[in-house]
């Protein structure tokens, strides 16, 4: 008689489920779990379009003496088109930091290709690429094109201040030995 009641009891249990299906709304549902995947996957707001200054300290290493291995600073802008394509104009100087032709000045004028991660852990970091033309001083100037990769990471409490670092390899035209540079420092958005 308990085995007779309780399938009944099921039996009309799940009648009554199928019927009003759990009150269970499939589009409800899959709203709000599809605005949880675009939370997650999309990239930091902290990479929309605008301006970027940037300050970092560098290291220069020329492939042969005619340049010395130096260490100094710069500074760069940039200006995003969206997440992704930006252009940035850069200055560095390192080696003493004095007019005398023992340092050496890079000033570079680059297109930025950037590709924020996206997801619950990395939605604040993006590798890019960049490239392009530039000028070198040491006692002459020289005409130079880079290319390069690099790493940013921004902190959206702190107002999406950033760190980044990057390396890339300059070819100078004729005088003066091909280099690495590399740049390591801070990035704010406004």
């Amino acid at each position: 008689m308990k085995s007779i009641t309780l399938i009944s009891g099921l039996s009309l249990l799940l009648c009554s489920v199928s019927q009003a299906g759990w009150n269970w709304n499939k589009e409800a549902y899959h709203s709000a779990k599809s605005g949880v995947e675009q939370r997650i996957t999309e990239p930091s707001h902290c990479y929309d379009a605008g301006f970027e200054f940037s300050g970092f300290v560098t290291g220069l290493w020329p492939e042969d003496s005619r340049l010395e291995e130096a260490i100094g600073g710069g500074i760069a802008i940039a200006y995003f088109f969206g997440h992704n394509f930006g252009l940035e104009g850069s200055y560095t100087i390192t080696g003493s930091g004095t007019a005398d032709g023992s340092d050496n000045q890079v000033a570079t004028f680059n297109a930025v290709y950037r590709l924020p991660l996206g997801g619950e852990c990395c939605s604040t970091i993006a590798p890019y690429f960049f490239g392009g033309p530039g000028m070198i001083s040491s006692g002459s100037s020289e005409m130079l094109w880079n290319v390069g990769v690099g790493l940013d990471v921004r902190f959206e409490s702190w107002g999406c201040v950033g760190l980044f670092g990057d390396a890339s390899y300059n070819w100078v035209d004729q005088g003066l030995p091909d280099f690495t540079l590399m740049r390591a420092g801070f990035r704010v958005p406004f």
